[in-house]
Protein backbone atom coordinates (compact mmCIF):
# COMPACT_ATOMS: atom_id res chain seq x y z
CA UNK A 1 0.00 0.00 0.00
CA UNK A 2 1.04 2.94 -0.80
CA UNK A 3 -0.14 6.84 0.86
CA UNK A 4 -1.98 8.76 -1.78
CA UNK A 5 -0.06 11.79 -2.07
CA UNK A 6 3.05 9.35 -3.26
CA UNK A 7 0.48 7.79 -5.28
CA UNK A 8 -1.00 11.05 -7.02
CA UNK A 9 2.78 12.24 -7.33
CA UNK A 10 4.60 9.20 -9.13
CA UNK A 11 1.41 9.46 -11.27
CA UNK A 12 1.71 13.10 -12.30
CA UNK A 13 5.99 12.56 -12.51
CA UNK A 14 5.10 9.43 -14.84
CA UNK A 15 2.69 11.75 -17.24
CA UNK A 16 5.03 14.64 -17.14
CA UNK A 17 3.19 17.02 -15.82
CA UNK A 18 4.88 17.59 -11.97
CA UNK A 19 6.01 20.91 -12.32
CA UNK A 20 3.17 21.93 -14.00
CA UNK A 21 0.82 21.37 -11.46
CA UNK A 22 3.42 23.10 -9.47
CA UNK A 23 2.80 26.13 -11.05
CA UNK A 24 -0.76 25.89 -11.15
CA UNK A 25 -0.36 25.71 -7.17
CA UNK A 26 1.42 28.65 -6.78
CA UNK A 27 -1.15 30.33 -9.03
CA UNK A 28 -4.28 29.09 -6.74
CA UNK A 29 -2.82 29.43 -3.63
CA UNK A 30 -1.16 32.73 -3.67
CA UNK A 31 -2.85 34.46 -0.96
CA UNK A 32 -1.56 31.38 1.09
CA UNK A 33 2.08 32.05 -0.09
CA UNK A 34 2.44 35.55 0.07
CA UNK A 35 -0.23 36.88 2.69
CA UNK A 36 -2.82 38.48 2.24
CA UNK A 37 -1.82 42.14 2.35
CA UNK A 38 0.58 41.53 -0.70
CA UNK A 39 -1.87 39.18 -2.64
CA UNK A 40 -4.59 42.06 -2.25
CA UNK A 41 -2.04 44.27 -4.84
CA UNK A 42 -0.49 41.49 -6.96
CA UNK A 43 -1.38 38.21 -9.42
CA UNK A 44 0.97 36.25 -10.59
CA UNK A 45 1.08 35.94 -14.49
CA UNK A 46 3.28 32.84 -15.16
CA UNK A 47 6.76 31.74 -15.47
CA UNK A 48 8.57 32.84 -18.38
CA UNK A 49 12.45 32.15 -19.01
CA UNK A 50 12.70 30.78 -15.29
CA UNK A 51 11.50 34.16 -14.01
CA UNK A 52 7.97 34.64 -12.14
CA UNK A 53 6.16 37.45 -13.29
CA UNK A 54 4.09 39.57 -10.83
CA UNK A 55 1.26 41.86 -11.32
CA UNK A 56 1.13 44.58 -9.38
CA UNK A 57 -1.81 47.58 -9.07
CA UNK A 58 0.33 50.34 -8.75
CA UNK A 59 3.79 52.01 -8.95
CA UNK A 60 3.87 52.94 -5.54
CA UNK A 61 3.96 49.04 -4.74
CA UNK A 62 5.90 48.24 -7.66
CA UNK A 63 8.87 50.38 -5.67
CA UNK A 64 7.73 48.50 -2.03
CA UNK A 65 7.94 44.81 -3.66
CA UNK A 66 11.11 45.54 -5.80
CA UNK A 67 12.38 46.43 -2.36
CA UNK A 68 11.42 43.32 -0.73
CA UNK A 69 12.09 41.15 -4.13
CA UNK A 70 14.87 38.56 -2.39
CA UNK A 71 12.71 37.79 1.17
CA UNK A 72 10.07 37.51 -1.61
CA UNK A 73 12.15 35.10 -3.65
CA UNK A 74 13.66 33.17 -0.74
CA UNK A 75 10.20 32.43 0.59
CA UNK A 76 8.63 31.47 -2.39
CA UNK A 77 11.49 29.03 -3.37
CA UNK A 78 11.27 27.52 0.10
CA UNK A 79 7.25 27.43 -0.33
CA UNK A 80 7.36 25.70 -3.68
CA UNK A 81 10.38 23.51 -2.99
CA UNK A 82 12.95 22.12 -5.05
CA UNK A 83 13.67 21.41 -8.22
CA UNK A 84 13.28 25.00 -8.63
CA UNK A 85 10.49 26.51 -11.27
CA UNK A 86 12.50 29.96 -11.55
CA UNK A 87 15.24 31.84 -10.35
CA UNK A 88 13.93 35.26 -10.73
CA UNK A 89 10.66 37.65 -10.13
CA UNK A 90 9.57 40.10 -12.05
CA UNK A 91 7.30 43.13 -10.70
CA UNK A 92 5.30 44.84 -13.27
CA UNK A 93 2.15 47.29 -13.52
CA UNK A 94 -1.08 45.52 -14.53
CA UNK A 95 -1.33 45.88 -17.77
CA UNK A 96 2.04 45.15 -19.25
CA UNK A 97 3.06 42.18 -21.87
CA UNK A 98 5.25 39.47 -20.14
CA UNK A 99 7.06 40.08 -23.43
CA UNK A 100 8.19 42.85 -23.23
CA UNK A 101 9.25 42.58 -19.44
CA UNK A 102 11.33 39.37 -20.77
CA UNK A 103 12.58 41.21 -23.52
CA UNK A 104 13.78 44.25 -21.46
CA UNK A 105 15.74 41.83 -19.02
CA UNK A 106 19.48 41.46 -20.59
CA UNK A 107 19.49 38.64 -22.28
CA UNK A 108 21.30 35.06 -21.61
CA UNK A 109 22.73 33.12 -24.21
CA UNK A 110 19.91 31.33 -26.30
CA UNK A 111 18.02 28.59 -24.56
CA UNK A 112 15.60 26.23 -26.69
CA UNK A 113 12.35 25.68 -24.76
CA UNK A 114 9.48 23.93 -25.12
CA UNK A 115 6.55 24.50 -27.43
CA UNK A 116 3.72 25.36 -26.12
CA UNK A 117 1.35 22.86 -24.60
CA UNK A 118 -1.74 21.66 -26.89
CA UNK A 119 -4.86 21.43 -24.84
CA UNK A 120 -6.16 18.06 -24.76
CA UNK A 121 -9.87 17.88 -26.90
CA UNK A 122 -12.40 15.50 -27.81
CA UNK A 123 -11.66 11.34 -26.66
CA UNK A 124 -8.68 12.92 -25.42
CA UNK A 125 -10.30 15.20 -22.82
CA UNK A 126 -13.37 12.79 -22.31
CA UNK A 127 -10.25 10.36 -21.19
CA UNK A 128 -8.77 12.39 -18.86
CA UNK A 129 -11.97 13.02 -17.00
CA UNK A 130 -13.07 9.46 -16.66
CA UNK A 131 -9.35 8.63 -15.46
CA UNK A 132 -9.79 11.03 -12.94
CA UNK A 133 -13.37 10.85 -11.64
CA UNK A 134 -11.82 8.41 -8.76
CA UNK A 135 -9.61 11.20 -7.35
CA UNK A 136 -12.05 11.50 -3.99
CA UNK A 137 -11.06 15.62 -3.28
CA UNK A 138 -13.01 17.39 -5.83
CA UNK A 139 -10.42 20.37 -5.79
CA UNK A 140 -7.42 18.37 -6.63
CA UNK A 141 -9.23 16.09 -9.25
CA UNK A 142 -10.21 19.77 -10.66
CA UNK A 143 -6.78 20.40 -10.39
CA UNK A 144 -5.04 17.18 -11.91
CA UNK A 145 -7.71 17.28 -14.39
CA UNK A 146 -6.95 21.24 -15.50
CA UNK A 147 -3.25 20.65 -15.98
CA UNK A 148 -3.64 17.50 -17.61
CA UNK A 149 -6.17 18.55 -20.63
CA UNK A 150 -4.36 21.66 -20.70
CA UNK A 151 -0.90 20.13 -21.35
CA UNK A 152 -2.72 16.53 -23.21
CA UNK A 153 -1.68 14.19 -21.28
Amino acid sequence: MRRAGEAIGAALEFRGITDAVRGERLIAEWTDFVGARIAGRTRPIGIYERVLVIEVVSSAWLHELNLLRAQILTGLLERVGEPRLFDDLKFRIAGRSPRAIASARPRAPAVRTAPEPVAATGLAREQIIRETEDIADDELRELIRRVRIAHDR
